[in-house]
């Protein structure tokens, strides 16, 4: 009897009866499998962090013997005291991330894509920080590297934490977030002819933002300047890359993730994008008990946020590309039509020139 091909969702327009067979056929079962030993490390963990007690006033006791400093004396408590919580939480840190792990490889492979926790490879993020989409930072951290494809594209996104140190008025330096969220880098079907970089808004110096051959792009829509400034070496092509559609699909997409400071930009064959958030893709606490379906919705629900992101910048640009290329190839048929009516000394008609939409292979 052959078997069924698995059923191959699209969780950007996700019901709730297809959640509902989501979670029963691929997430149910891997999170009751692993209720039992949640309880069982949860009930550990409270076990010897109520040992922190006497642990810490133990260690304080033989301080207070030793050294008859009452300073001492509390650092060396409280410090065995944490030391024991933290020993008592690495069980749960570690089946916290086996459930991530287990849950986002799950959806994946429901939704035809691939997942790994490490994201070292970081695909694209040497170009954001080329072209000014990233900030200058001194640490970075990359996590939950997806890779799939929508809408014919091939994309990979991940997650990013970026850091600045700085030195405070003690002397003593720490690190501040000067960006969390996802960077997503999809490829397009031909190359962009140029390249184009849309920025957030600076105000007053959005002057300097331009950088190299890269020249701010004047547009007509002054709701959508006031949020972001475009940046170009090729001014055609960059309005006919941000065009109406796409800069209202941009707005919507701003307003979707709450102010989440939307930058992008059209360089060689991919589009990269940066979208500023919190940190996704979570299980949650591992205190409450696994089989909740509402803890798959929020994965699932963060994962659907980021495809139909996806899916309002690809409509948005693939139309033009489909518009053009019955265009382009219409312009072509009735250039053949002309010079088949010509004579053999005077030779073909030269093709046009592609431009950043066409194919070589287009009909």
């Amino acid at each position: 009897m052959p078997t069924s091909e698995p059923e191959i969702l699209d969780l950007a327009g996700l019901t709730d009866e297809a959640f509902e067979r989501l979670y029963a056929s691929r997430l149910a079962p891997l999170l009751e499998a692993r209720e039992g030993e949640r309880r069982k490390r949860v009930a550990d963990f409270r076990f010897h962090a109520m040992l922190a007690v006497p642990v810490a006033i133990v260690a304080a006791c033989l301080t207070w013997l030793a050294a008859r400093d009452a300073e001492p004396t509390v650092f060396i408590g409280l410090g065995a005291a944490a030391i024991t919580i933290a020993l008592a939480a690495i069980p749960i840190s570690q089946l916290h991330r086996t459930v991530k792990i287990e849950m986002l490889e799950a959806i994946c492979a429901a939704i035809g894509a691939r997942y790994r926790p490490e994201a070292d490879e970081r695909p694209g993020f040497d170009r954001c920080l080329a072209l000014g989409l990233a900030p200058r930072h001194d640490r970075a951290a990359f996590e939950d590297l997806f890779h799939g494809e929508r809408e014919g594209c091939a994309f990979d996104l991940y997650e990013a934490h970026l850091e600045v140190e700085r030195r405070g008025r003690n002397g003593q330096t720490h690190h501040d977030t000067v960006f969390r969220g996802q960077i997503i880098r999809i490829a397009f079907p031909k190359a962009f002819l140029g390249v184009t970089v849309v920025k957030r808004d600076a105000g007053f110096f959005n002057a300097l933002q331009g950088s190299g051959d890269l020249k701010r792009v004047g547009l007509v829509d002054p709701k959508f300047e006031r949020l972001f400034e475009v940046f170009s070496n090729d001014q055609v092509e960059a309005r006919a890359l941000v065009h109406p559609v796409f800069m209202e699909r941009l707005m919507e997409i701003e307003q979707a993730f709450q102010g989440g400071k939307v930058r992008c930009a059209f360089e060689g064959g991919r589009l990269l994008v940066m979208v500023e958030g919190r940190n996704k893709f979570e299980p949650g606490s591992m205190f409450t008990p696994l089989t909740d379906p509402k803890r798959a919705r929020r994965v699932v629900d963060d994962i659907a946020r980021v495809l139909r992101l996806m899916d309002a910048v690809l409509t948005a640009e693939l139309a033009p590309l489909v518009a053009l290329r019955a265009e382009r190839a219409e312009a072509a048929a009735r250039a053949a039509a002309r010079s088949a009516g010509q004579t053999a000394a005077q030779g073909g008609a030269s093709a046009p020139r592609e431009g950043p939409w066409s194919s070589p292979t287009a009909p």
